[in-house]
């Protein structure tokens, strides 16, 4: 007995490290692909994003009070995009023997948002929707990883629940237990590659001409490696 209990305990530790591995992969690879598509959409609306609602929403009442209707137009038909998205998203998941597979179906919307590009002249109006309605997905579709709630779409909760998860690990409460490493991790992560998928979108965007390929394929890779993976761990 005295053999087998060290052996029990390292596999726990090994099954719980390779579980945060996982969550920390995944995290890393759909926030990139939103920090991504959120750019590429901020560059082409000229300052409106097709992911975060809220400065969308903050834009629709300052347009709306100044009177700026073109402007206004174009956010409300973002965040009505988005909104339908969402409904769209949580019909097909209820549908879907995978949640994971929902994200094959937002690569072609960013693949359908490329070719719109590439032939039309003014992208724009369908562009648009199409990006809302693909981020909508992402955020309805995957939003715990590890046990935990991570919303890779947007920014403001990962930052808060990374600097309080922070205090809980280093500045606990006496009665309290130290939180894991793993709490502040993962919303750091979904923070800081929401940062590079941006940046990096902003570089494609500058010197190739199909940027939209690169989130897409990331999609499909994420798609095969839950679909693939022997614990479902969202």
């Amino acid at each position: 007995m005295t053999d087998t209990l060290p052996v029990a305990k390292s596999s726990r530790k090994t099954s719980a490290a390779d579980a945060a591995c996982v969550a920390v992969r995944r995290v890393a690879s759909l926030g990139t692909v939103a920090g991504y598509i959120d750019a590429l959409g901020f560059i082409d609306l000229s300052g409106i994003y097709t992911g975060a609602m809220t400065g969308n929403t903050v834009q629709l009442g300052v347009t709306l009070a100044r009177l700026q209707w073109p402007h206004f137009a174009l956010v409300g038909a973002t965040l009505g995009s988005f909104f339908c998205g969402g409904l769209l998203s949580s019909l097909i998941r209820r549908h879907l023997p995978r949640p994971a597979l929902e994200l094959l179906i937002m690569a072609g919307l960013v693949l359908a948002a490329q070719l719109i590009r590439l032939t039309f002249v003014q992208p724009i109006p369908i562009e648009l929707p199409l990006l809302a309605i693909a981020m909508a997905m992402q955020g309805q579709t995957i939003s715990r990883f590890g046990g935990m709630s991570i919303q890779t779409i947007v920014v403001t909760n990962n930052m808060l629940k990374c600097a309080d998860a922070l205090i809980g690990r280093y500045l606990p409460e006496r009665e309290r237990a130290r939180g894991s490493v793993s709490d502040f991790i993962l919303p750091g992560c979904a923070w800081l590659t929401y940062v590079v998928g941006a940046g990096a979108a902003a570089f494609i965007n500058d010197h190739f001409s199909l940027p939209f390929l690169v989130p897409a394929v990331v999609l499909v890779l994420t798609t095969i490696d839950m679909v693939l993976s022997s614990r479902d761990l969202t």
